[in-house]
């Protein structure tokens, strides 16, 4: 496949994929307007729903930003929040819960008082957003550590690593048929 030059094709080629793979496992998909802070609803057989945002990577594979009030809020407050990291030419799905993700990649705890500043914060921000012409366009820019790429390949050979059971939970390829290269456990 070759490089895909312009941002909006590669997210649609990402977009895509993301849909295909949902499709291909019996989802139904959703797409929402883009005020929505994420790209669309993936509903399963049993009824579970994942607002999915869809984070398109050729090459570079160790940040990502996240514009907007709502999409920041959704990113770490929601918790059916899912982020399908999209990466090409490989057409890897990788499918990671959102907020656990996030908390294992830039290795912070839950308690940690930066939640429940950026909390106050976002909270602040809309309510004097709300009443004034001003129009807050906030963007966080997060540097992974471990880049996605070396992520994939690393649980690809030892799908056993418990480390990141709890956020990385699918990977898929698509090379003319869809498979998958990885599956978390299922905790009960």
């Amino acid at each position: 496949m070759a490089e895909i030059s312009h941002p909006n094709a590669l997210e649609k080629v990402g977009v895509g994929l993301a849909c295909s793979v949902e499709t291909f496992k019996g989802c139904n998909i959703q797409l929402v307007k883009k005020t929505s802070g994420f790209n669309g609803l993936s509903t399963n057989k049993d009824g579970e729903v994942r607002k999915i945002e869809v984070k398109t990577m050729q090459n570079s594979f160790n940040w990502i930003a996240i514009s907007s009030t709502i999409g920041i809020d959704k990113l770490f407050f929601e918790r059916d929040y899912w982020i399908y990291f999209v990466l090409v030419p490989q057409n890897y799905v990788v499918m990671v819960k959102g907020f656990p993700f996030l908390k294992k990649q830039m290795q912070f705890s839950a308690d940690d008082e930066f939640i429940a500043n950026l909390n106050e914060w976002m909270k602040y921000t809309k309510r004097i957003s709300k009443g004034s012409t001003l129009k807050f366009l906030p963007k966080l820019q997060l540097k992974f550590p471990t880049p996605l790429n070396k992520l994939v390949e690393h649980l690809i050979q030892n799908p056993d690593d418990e480390e990141w059971h709890d956020s990385v939970i699918e990977i898929w390829q698509n090379q003319s048929v869809w498979n998958c290269l990885y599956k978390a456990p299922n905790k009960d």
